[in-house]
Parts: C-alpha cells; sequence; structure tokens
C-alpha cells in the first residue's frame, strides 16, 4: 500500500513566561507547599553530580492544584516508560489506560474513572491547551487521535480528573489531560531505533537560535508490520516546529508547525468462537482488508503577557485541517451476506479555535483573591460520510452530510485564601453550541425524517472546591462540578439522542493528598459521577449512540516514594463501579467499563547515566455486555526500560510485555456472522444467535483484538 508523507504546516504561538506562575501563585499566597513529587526530586539530585547538564526538570508546586487526583507529571516519569505509540505518553497518567485496535493508526481507547471512553467521549485531551477532540466525528463522538505528537517533544502532562474545572468544558467529564510541549533545546540529535514486528523508526531534533528567536524542530519516520498475519503495514510520518522569542521582558511569543500523515492496515476485531474453536489465530483476521489513512496540519498562535507581577494574560488561536478514511468490518456477513458488511467512515474537516484568558491576584488585609476570566470560541466545518464497501470499493452511500458545528464559552473563577491553611475556589462556565446539519442525500427527505437543519444548546457549568490544610505538607480537597460531552450533530438535528445535545455530568470528590518525610508522596480520593446518558458502542453502525443515565462510585490512591535520590517506587490503583440507574430491561452494568486497574514500577535514573523502569500494568475482569454475559477479560503485562545516557549519547532497549502473556488489548460484545455460518445452529455455546424479522443475523459473540506479545525495541541516540 503506498503512502505519500503530506507536507503540512503548524505554526503556533506558545508563551513562556519566566517565573509566571510562581509569582501569581506567591501574590496570592497559594503555594506554600513541597515540591512536586519524587519524580522532580529523584532527577534533580540525579543531576548534582558531574553530569549535571544531562538531566533538567523544573520543580513545580502541587499545593496550588484544587482537585487530590490533579497533578502535574515530569520528564521522569515520560523518559522511563516504553513508548511504542504516540498516546503511550498519556499512560504516566495516573488511572489512566490506553489501549489500541483496528490497527496503529486509528485513534486509541482511553479508560479513566470507570469510563471505556471509547476514543475520548468523556476524556478531554489536549496539547499545549489546543483541543484534540473531534466533534461529530465519523467513527465516533469526540475521536481523539495523537499519533501526530512525538514523544520526546513532551515537556510535562498535566492531569485533571472530574468536572471540577472551570477552564475545561466539552468532554471533560471523567477528566481532561493536557500535554504541553517542549521550548528550544540547547541540543542537536539523531535517533535511529529497530525492533521487533519489522518496526523501525528514526527521529532526528534540532535547536537553531537565530535573532531572537529560539527553535526546536523534529521530524519522524515510522513503520511496523506488527505482530499480525496480515501485515499492518503501518507508516507514520510527523513534522514539529516550534519558535519563541521574547518580546518585552514580560512577554513572549512562540510559533510552532506540525505535520502528520498515516496509512495502515488492520486485522480487526475477530470472534472469540473461532479462536476457541481453532479456526483462527489470535493474530489473524476474517477480513484482512479493513484499515485507513488520516492526515492532520495545524497552525497555532499563543501569546502570553504579565502586566505586572501579579497579573498575566494568554491568548491562543488555532487552526487545524484533517481528513480519515477509515475502513472496518464489524459483523462481516450479517447484514449483506454477499458482499459483506465492510464500511467506509469518512471524515474532512477544518477547525478553527480562540481562547483567551485574564487572571490577577489581590489582597485584602490577611485575605488573598485570585481570579480568573476566559473566553473560548471554536468551529468545525466537516464533510462526514458512511458508505457500504467491499474490499475498500465502495458499494453504496449511506450517510453524506455538511456540517457547521459552533461553540462559544466564557467562565470565570475566584480563588480565595482565607489564611494558610484554608482555600475556596468557586467558579461559573457558560457553553453555547450551534449544530448545522446538511443531509446532501436527496432521497432522504421522500423518508419524513428530519435530517437536515440548525439547533441552539446551551449549559451553565457551576464549580466549587474547599482545601482545608491543617499540616503543611497535607491538603484535604472537598470537590463539586457539573460538565457535560456534547452529542453528535447529526442525532442531535434529528432528535435521537437524549433530551439535550449536551450531555450533562454532575460529579463530587473527597480526598488528600500528602508527602512524608520528604520521600512520600500519597494521594487518595472517593468520587462520584453520574451522566445523564451514556455513550454505547453499536457494533453493526460503527458507531455510538446514547443510552440511559448511569452512576459511577469510585476510589483512587496514588504513590510515590524515594527509596534512594536516584530510586523511585510508584503505584496507582483505581476501584470503580459504573451501572446504569434504572434498568432497561437487559441488565444494568455499563458494558466494558473498567472496574479496578493497577499501574505500579520501580524507576531508576543514577547520576553516572545508567537509567531504568521495571513496570505492570494489571486491568481486572469486566463486563462486556449490560447483562454480563459476556465478561472482557483482564490481564497482567510486565514492561521493561533500560538505558544508559552521556552527555553526547543515549542508547536504551524497552521491552513490552517482557513475560508474554496472552492478552486482548480492545473488546467488546456484538453480533457478527461469518460466510459459512447459515442459521442459529452454527453459534456455539457461549453465544447468542439473533434473529430480526424471521431472518438469521448472526451470533453474538466477544470480539476483540489480541494484544502484542513480548516485543523489544532498541534505540540509539547522538547529540551535538
Amino acid at each position: 500500500m503506498c503512502r505519500g508523507f503530506f507536507a503540512v504546516l503548524w505554526i503556533g504561538v506558545s508563551i513562556l513566561i519566566a517565573g509566571a506562575g510562581a509569582d501569581a501563585d506567591a501574590g496570592a499566597g497559594a503555594e506554600t507547599g513541597a515540591d512536586a513529587g519524587v519524580g522532580a526530586d529523584a532527577d534533580a539530585d540525579a543531576g548534582a553530580g558531574a553530569d549535571a547538564l544531562l538531566y533538567k526538570t523544573t520543580v513545580v508546586g502541587w499545593r496550588p492544584v484544587t482537585a487530590a487526583s490533579s497533578t502535574v507529571v515530569r520528564d521522569l516519569d515520560l523518559a522511563l516508560r516504553p513508548r511504542a505509540r504516540p498516546a503511550d505518553i498519556l499512560q504516566v497518567t495516573p488511572g489512566l489506560f490506553v489501549i489500541q485496535h483496528a490497527g496503529g493508526g486509528k485513534a486509541n481507547q482511553y479508560f479513566l474513572r470507570g469510563f471505556d471512553a471509547d476514543h475520548g467521549t468523556d476524556v478531554a485531551l489536549f496539547v499545549d491547551g489546543v483541543p484534540v477532540n473531534l466533534v461529530s466525528h465519523a467513527h465516533g463522538q469526540g475521536y481523539a487521535d495523537l499519533h501526530w505528537l512525538i514523544p520526546e517533544i513532551v515537556d510535562r502532562v498535566e492531569v485533571y480528573k472530574g468536572p471540577y474545572f472551570a477552564a475545561l468544558g466539552n468532554f471533560a467529564t471523567a477528566g481532561a489531560v493536557n500535554v504541553v510541549t517542549r521550548g528550544a533545546d540547547d541540543d542537536h540529535s539523531a535517533s535511529i531505533g529497530a525492533g521487533s514486528f519489522r518496526t523501525f523508526r528514526t527521529l532526528l531534533t534540532a535547536s537553531p537560535k537565530d535573532d531572537g528567536w529560539r527553535a526546536l524542530v523534529a521530524a519522524e519516520v515510522y513503520a511496523s508490520d506488527g505482530p499480525f498475519k496480515a501485515p499492518e503495514g503501518l507508516e507514520r510520518y510527523n513534522l514539529f516546529a516550534k519558535w519563541t522569542r521574547d518580546l518585552l521582558p514580560r512577554a513572549q511569543v512562540s510559533l510552532a508547525l506540525t505535520s502528520y500523515a498515516g496509512g495502515w492496515n488492520s486485522s480487526g476485531q475477530i470472534p472469540l468462537r473461532e479462536v476457541a474453536a481453532g479456526r483462527l489465530d489470535p493474530f489473524g483476521s476474517v477480513d484482512p482488508t479493513e484499515g485507513g489513512a488520516s492526515q492532520r496540519h495545524s497552525l497555532v498562535a499563543q501569546i502570553a503577557a504579565r502586566p505586572n507581577s501579579a497579573s498575566e494574560f494568554a491568548l491562543t488561536a488555532y487552526l487545524a485541517l484533517y481528513k480519515l478514511a477509515l475502513y472496518s468490518n464489524f459483523t462481516f456477513f450479517s447484514r449483506d451476506a454477499v458482499n459483506g458488511d465492510m464500511i467506509e467512515q469518512s471524515d474532512s474537516r477544518t477547525e478553527v479555535g480562540m481562547k483567551t484568558s485574564y487572571k490577577f491576584a489581590r489582597r485584602a488585609g490577611d485575605i488573598f483573591f485570585q481570579t480568573t476570566f476566559g473566553v473560548e470560541m471554536r468551529h468545525d466545518a466537516l464533510e462526514n460520510s458512511l458508505y457500504n464497501a467491499r474490499a475498500r470499493e465502495r458499494l453504496t452511500s449511506v450517510v453524506d452530510a455538511q456540517i457547521k458545528e459552533t461553540s462559544l464559552a466564557a467562565y470565570v473563577q475566584e480563588e480565595i485564601s482565607w489564611a494558610h491553611w484554608l482555600r475556596t475556589v468557586f467558579g461559573l462556565r457558560s457553553d453555547l453550541f450551534v449544530f448545522d446539519v446538511a443531509d446532501m442525500l436527496e432521497d432522504r427527505a421522500t423518508t419524513g425524517t428530519k435530517t437536515s437543519g440548525v439547533r441552539h444548546a446551551g449549559f451553565a457549568s457551576p464549580k466549587a472546591s474547599v482545601i482545608v490544610s491543617p499540616l503543611d505538607a497535607l491538603d484535604i480537597f472537598l470537590n463539586f462540578g457539573m460538565g457535560f460531552h456534547s452529542n453528535d450533530a447529526r442525532g442531535v438535528v434529528r432528535g435521537t439522542t437524549a433530551a439535550s445535545p449536551l450531555t450533562r455530568a454532575i460529579g463530587y470528590e473527597i480526598g488528600v493528598r500528602t508527602r512524608l518525610l520528604d520521600r512520600l508522596d500519597l494521594a487518595g480520593a472517593f468520587f462520584v459521577l453520574d451522566l445523564d446518558s451514556e455513550t454505547v458502542w453499536v457494533g453493526d453502525e460503527g458507531t455510538t449512540e446514547a443510552r440511559g443515565a448511569t452512576r459511577r462510585l469510585g476510589g483512587e490512591v496514588e504513590m510515590r516514594l524515594k527509596i534512594l535520590p536516584w530510586l523511585v517506587v510508584d503505584a496507582d490503583a483505581t476501584l470503580t463501579n459504573a451501572t446504569y440507574t434504572s434498568n432497561a430491561g437487559n441488565g444494568n452494568a455499563v458494558a466494558l467499563a473498567p472496574t479496578f486497574m493497577l499501574s505500579a514500577g520501580i524507576s531508576a535514573r543514577h547520576r553516572t547515566g545508567i537509567y531504568g523502569r521495571l513496570g505492570l500494568v494489571h486491568i481486572a475482569d469486566r463486563p462486556a455486555t449490560e447483562d454480563q454475559f459476556f465478561t472482557a477479560q483482564g490481564f497482567s503485562r510486565v514492561d521493561l526500560t533500560l538505558g544508559y545516557r552521556h552527555k553526547r549519547f543515549d542508547v536504551n532497549v524497552a521491552v513490552q510485555n517482557f513475560f508474554n502473556a496472552s492478552w486482548r488489548e480492545a473488546q467488546f460484545g456484538n453480533v457478527s456472522r461469518l460466510a459459512t455460518e447459515t442459521s442459529a445452529a452454527n453459534c456455539p455455546v457461549g453465544t447468542r444467535a439473533v434473529s430480526e424479522a424471521g431472518s438469521f443475523r448472526g451470533c453474538e459473540d466477544l470480539h476483540f483484538t489480541p494484544g502484542a506479545p513480548f516485543s523489544i525495541q532498541a534505540t540509539a541516540t547522538l547529540f551535538f
């Protein structure tokens, strides 16, 4: 499959103001706690020796956060974990797990706080504050593809869990993650890597300086066939550039450029019944013509200024061009016994947006105030289509829609430090959406179904937090917040989604965060999240639909222990119970909602240059259908990273699935029919025969994408 490199531009203006956050927080009396955590300390200590310039980490305070489960992850955790996929960088987030299915170029699925958030419906993702989730996407609402992100350009990952933050709107129900990219560096580098499954990767970075501009430029080429019998043929090309310049002593501007193109084949989700019978290899496929191609090009401009030591202003503007052609066959021959059930989902869009905020601090006696105002705007103009296909050849058109979706938002937040031991945060956010859909299939007009039109919807989201700090190293959090995710514009106009085009979420949290003996960081939280309408997967259509209201009750624990200045142990666990608040007659379990997730590991970064991590990921069994007839099997996986870094070079080896465990990465309970299955008698024990209007449609079964076996990748980097 031939694929070219689509050259693309993304220019961004990204401002970093020296000391901005520290001055403002000091002015507001907020930052009084210990430093960011074990990882930062370990890195700083590691750099205290002769090779101090090897590792550069900014120590940030964690006292100002407004939720026990929110934090900032710095470069130590990022560098020490395997990153076979760009989105793996998100797995430094405590309680967040990322999986891949249907080929290495399709957006990942995200597990967080009892959500299998599909491709991003209830987890908001940002890069440098620019939203990644795509509204009214051809494959799923909130589709968040991060394959255009180069892991080495990431400086830190900011984590926000729950709907408690006024600056976060659409999709930030379970939480949000903001990936912040690096600015200029002192080094140029060239990396080359190779590994299992004919995997190859090369990366070039440079930091030119010219006439006051400081730059970081990176270019990546990646290819892999994966572990599948039908080679995946994944190819990925990335370009990133970011320029930064001081405008005034208190202001900076930066410009960035990114471009991405990728293509892949997919073995899809295969039926468990065929694997169990020995007729299909776990890494085989029913339809090897699945796969897709995608590209993304964007421009971003950001500027920030500090009018004085107690205020700051930020402005971001962005433009993104995006295309996707995705070929899937979830049901094989259930709907069309001759041509098969392959569908092509196509999405082509232009996205423009702007966000600005102004923050200022003031004092009244011993009480400190910090006020933030913000305004946001986003407009997506897209063409969205669905075709029945055979071996990637279009047969009939099912959906052909032109969509214009616009959102406006404004928010205000007031943080008050009443005393050194008491803070309150109150916020209010207001969002307005306009959905405009034009159905381009003329024959739809004769059905009497409304498929074109314009609809408006608004939502107000109050937020409130109380933070009590009885000790310098102990914070207790009480949080409340309302949030939402928008629904697909086509369903909104047709009136087939939930009562509101915006699905409401209400969250509550109580938690603690502490540091003991300057070595041990602990955090724990108990949370409740009510969602007005659950978004569930519909395999027959290759999309999602809205169902009933749900409630999630859960708890999280995080631990970071610095055993030695260069040796750190971490563990994060999340336990969640997700149920429908009313039984629709087929059970009240939320299908595929994770119940228990554990991530743990030991990380080392010695001043001699040796570094590494041994990590464990565990996900427990979870219901695959609402009546729990099918179970999505849990798994445990161990990963290993080992390397050595010198001033002039770095060599490392990354091993995923060190013990070669057999595991299922993505799992779905849905109906499918093979070409050899002609009646209910063909459905084996453990499956369910399904008929419609007297005709046999197939067997309801568990379908899965196998997790990769033992794989190893070695990388060598030269700095110059």
